[in-house]
């Protein structure tokens, strides 16, 4: 297996943080109801999907790609494997986003800080803006870290509540998921 395999194999722990708030979310909706909530089933779906299906396919079209295991099919598991790359290459970025939402909406609940929504959110925004743009050309890898900075600094400074904040980063992730596709769409054509 190619060196880089293993860099990307760690990109995978964004998914599975995210998939422990989907789990964590969905146990806070069923606090103190009698009646499971429809929300709670869906944010349990997303956990699972996650922290379980989203890794196993990436691992598969590693394995996949690599040992050649499926020769006829290499056009199609070459286009997944450029997908899953870019989905947890950019898509690092939403799902940062949508961690610091899905902590931003219990932040009320629990009575917390502002710290419990923001500090995982710049804590995994650097580590991603590392990790990932490690060797990236035209310092991209201190704008992503300006970037973390920049939206935590003015969520803390401007004093924004939880549910602010929870809007602010659901925008956000929108916002990067439609550049992840859009980008992905415009490199499929590409190259």
């Amino acid at each position: 297996m190619n060196a880089y395999r293993y860099q990307e194999l760690a990109y995978l722990i964004i998914p599975v943080l995210l998939g422990l708030e989907f789990f964590i979310s969905a146990k806070d909706e069923k606090k103190e109801k009698e009646e499971t909530p429809l929300g709670s089933y869906m944010l349990d779906f997303f956990g699972f999907l996650f922290m379980a299906l989203i890794p196993a396919i990436f691992i598969f079209t590693i394995w996949a790609v690599e040992t050649k295991a499926f020769p006829v099919q290499d056009m199609s598991l070459a286009r997944l494997d450029r997908y899953a790359v870019l989905f947890f290459f950019m898509g690092s970025w939403w799902q940062v986003h949508m961690i610091g939402a899905l902590r931003a909406r219990r932040l009320g609940e629990k009575n917390a800080g502002k710290w419990y929504a923001l500090a995982p959110y710049l804590i995994l925004g650097i580590f991603i803006s590392f990790l990932i743009l490690w060797v990236s050309p035209f310092h991209l890898k201190w704008v992503s870290v300006i970037w973390f900075f920049m939206v935590f600094g003015i969520l803390r400074v401007s004093k924004a509540r939880a549910k602010t904040m929870e809007r602010v980063f659901w925008v956000l992730t929108v916002f990067f998921f439609i550049l992840e596709n859009v980008m992905f769409i415009f490199l499929e054509t590409v190259v």
